[in-house]
């Protein structure tokens, strides 16, 4: 990776600098103030000093459904004619499938061929529960797809997992629709401490302002109890972001200007601070709440906590330390538990770092083959 590290007098200066030695789609990795030392102190500026990267070429999305498609296939001609066994070394046993796995592909696509169900489901579904997928989910998945299918037969397990993962992608959409609001409506971030809501709110905040140039101010406000968030104000001043710590709802801003409210985190077992948190969200009217929730926690407690938040009127959910985790069946198991839709992924400290938006055909790609692996692993 070429990292090259700016220090000029602006953030913007930075970035011009930035897009000339690395091209317009250069990489910010991180971004922090630089004060002036000794005597300086008293009559120079602060500056900035930025380090980005040049991208790294992204794969072609066409070239990665081929790519999944081909494990497919490769499984099933693995499973329907089995090559005669040869001696090999025992550290090249890894490599071939664990019988559980050729068993339960044998069984779904026999039954996909005869057009039959497995346990009275879909035979790729059946997978996606051996693979995680809580067992009432998948009976729900089981009967969606299936109208989703009509009177359409899959010619093969391949196409039946596309046509499923047409279907969640479709069930996500229609959550947007219902939770999201027109406009440029403010972004709200709530949840426990510790989740990672101002470092998601900077990486937007950062990516926003030195990779799409927009407007961008933020509200750094306190709830039942102080926010000490000094890092977002911090990284306000060192973007040019004004960072208030006062809510005026008669203030005039720009209409395509972005803003992000930060509020103090409400553990899960204080109900007298959801009940201020609550009073608060009523001065948002026109506003997206954001849950976020940390993606390493149990799927249990991650279920806890959506309960506990979901007396606010949430628009959707944000999963961070997603570098933790390997178990991708936590995201549809929580889309599905608590009918909102996950809108951002979010993983490492870095900013901007890993924030992006959550594609659902991603999402459930690394669901299948995550599962896939932990199975041969285990």
């Amino acid at each position: 990776m070429n990292v090259v590290k700016i220090v000029a007098e602006t953030p913007q200066e930075a970035l011009e600098k930035i897009h000339a030695d690395l091209g317009p789609d250069a990489v910010v990795l991180n971004v922090r103030q630089l004060p002036a030392e000794g005597v300086k102190k008293l009559w120079a500026n602060t500056r900035v000093e930025v380090m980005a990267s040049a991208p790294e070429p992204l794969p072609n999305a066409e070239e990665t459904i081929e790519r999944l498609n081909a494990k497919i296939v490769q499984l099933e001609e693995q499973v329907l004619h089995p090559s005669e066994p040869k001696p090999e070394p025992k550290a090249s046993l890894k490599q071939q499938l664990p019988s559980r796995v050729t068993e339960m592909v044998q069984t779904a696509q026999k039954a996909v061929r005869e057009g039959t169900d497995v346990d009275g489901m879909l035979p790729s579904v059946k997978i996606l529960e051996r693979l995680g997928l809580l067992p009432s989910h998948a009976r729900w998945l089981s009967g969606q797809a299936r109208n989703f299918l009509g009177f359409t037969k899959p010619r093969n397990l391949q196409e039946e997992f596309g046509l499923v993962r047409e279907t969640l992608s479709d069930y996500r959409h229609q959550l947007i629709r219902r939770h999201t609001k027109p406009g440029n409506p403010a972004r709200l971030f709530v949840g426990t401490p510790g989740t990672g809501k101002t470092t998601c709110l900077c990486k937007w905040m950062t990516q926003a302002v030195l990779r799409q140039g927009q407007s961008v101010c933020a509200w750094r406000l306190d709830g039942s109890s102080p926010n000490t968030a000094e890092f977002l104000s911090v990284h306000g001043e060192v973007l040019q972001v004004p960072v208030e710590r006062t809510w005026d709802q008669e203030a005039k801003i720009s209409e395509d200007t972005l803003r992000f409210i930060d509020l103090p985190g409400v553990s899960a077992n204080d109900r007298e601070a959801r009940r201020v948190l609550v009073d608060q969200v009523n001065d948002f009217a026109q506003s997206e709440i954001y849950l976020v929730l940390n993606a390493s926690y149990d799927l249990g407690l991650l279920l806890s906590h959506a309960r506990f938040f979901s007396v606010l009127p949430l628009s959707g959910l944000v999963l961070t330390h997603l570098d933790e985790e390997t178990r991708w069946s936590k995201c549809w198991n929580l889309v599905l538990a608590t009918q909102l839709p996950i809108l951002y992924l979010s993983g490492g400290q870095n900013i901007p770092g890993d924030f992006q938006p959550a594609l659902p055909d991603d999402m459930f790609d690394h669901f299948v083959e995550a599962g896939r692996e932990q199975m041969e692993d285990s």
